[in-house]
């Protein structure tokens, strides 16, 4: 995993744009979903998102849009009946994957390919997922990769090790807050706790965190602020701790868009990573539980 992250810094500034649209459906699930929900929160809504089902429920979202399937494998049941769906709807359907060669590249009108080094072990998405965001993101803005990527990696780490520190054993769950861009990030952190860990991660904007979940809270939680100078989350995250709760601030100074999704990523992945090694994991959680791998891909691919 920590190889996969670092790969990142010479993959990225290599990645092919997509098409540029500014009129488009992504559909994904997990890392997939969360990428395109960066893309639509950066094009202020122009672009939108959601998850397969939800366009094989209601045909009417692909409605007067191209769609853009983003699945790494290629093979989810759920994308390939969606780009179905889609197709009847006479939209174009475009698959976004890692296998060109998969059953979704067979069924979608075009295919944009994700290019990413792999460690050749499986892990917990890491390259895959920026990749698929900066595709869903060039696509949807016409954005470019960061020329800093480099100091956006380095400012992440700082802020990673710094948090890491603050964690201990006992932490039972995680709750991890952002508001506009930074909700992707939180959403993606909450996954990458749940498969490396097996614990439980939830992510919410800071004001919908505090109209219900909040009352949730216990002892063993632990929440991680994520905000800008445009928001007031840092008052949110001195008001839990002066009435007894685990929680830290991460502040993202990036007005930049594109810097703001990359650093937040890059924080998130790298935070799992340190928490991980202080706790001397050598594998993913989800890799263990056969189990539960067994549900998740009998229910995923059918």
């Amino acid at each position: 995993m920590e190889k996969e992250i670092k790969y990142q810094l010479h993959d990225l500034p290599n990645l092919e744009p997509g098409p540029s649209d500014d009129n488009c459906l992504f559909v994904g699930a997990g890392d997939s979903y969360v990428a395109s929900l960066a893309a639509q929160y950066a094009s202020d809504n122009r672009s939108v998102c959601c998850y397969p089902m939800d366009l094989v429920l209601s045909s009417t979202l692909a409605r007067g849009r191209n769609v853009y399937i983003v699945s790494i494998s290629g093979n989810t049941r759920a994308n390939i009946l969606a780009a179905s769906v889609a197709k009847r709807s006479r939209s174009e359907t475009v698959a976004i994957t890692a296998n060109p060669a998969s059953k979704l590249a067979r069924s979608c009108d075009r295919v944009v390919k994700l290019s990413y080094t792999s460690s050749g072990i499986a892990t917990a998405g890491s390259g895959s997922f920026t990749a698929s965001m900066f595709v869903c993101l060039s696509i949807a803005t016409k954005m470019k990769i960061p020329a800093n990527l480099h100091s956006l990696y380095k400012k992440a780490q700082v802020r990673a090790d710094e948090v890491a520190q603050t964690i201990d054993s006992r932490v039972g769950s995680f709750v991890l807050l952002g508001n506009g861009a930074l909700f992707p990030s939180a959403a993606y952190g909450a996954l990458k706790f749940n498969e490396v860990f097996g614990a439980k991660a939830f992510a919410y904007s800071a004001e919908e965190f505090c109209h219900s979940p909040l009352f949730s809270l216990g002892t063993r939680d632990f929440v991680i602020v994520m905000g800008t100078e445009k928001d007031d989350n840092k008052k949110l995250d001195e008001r839990l701790r002066r009435e007894g709760f685990s929680s830290i601030y991460v502040n993202f100074a990036n007005s930049d868009m594109m810097q703001l999704l990359f650093q937040s990523a890059f924080f998130m992945q790298l935070l799992v990573l340190k928490i991980a090694r202080r706790r001397r994991l050598t594998e993913c959680y989800f890799l263990k539980k056969r189990n539960l791998l067994r549900i998740s891909s009998d229910f995923i691919y059918g």
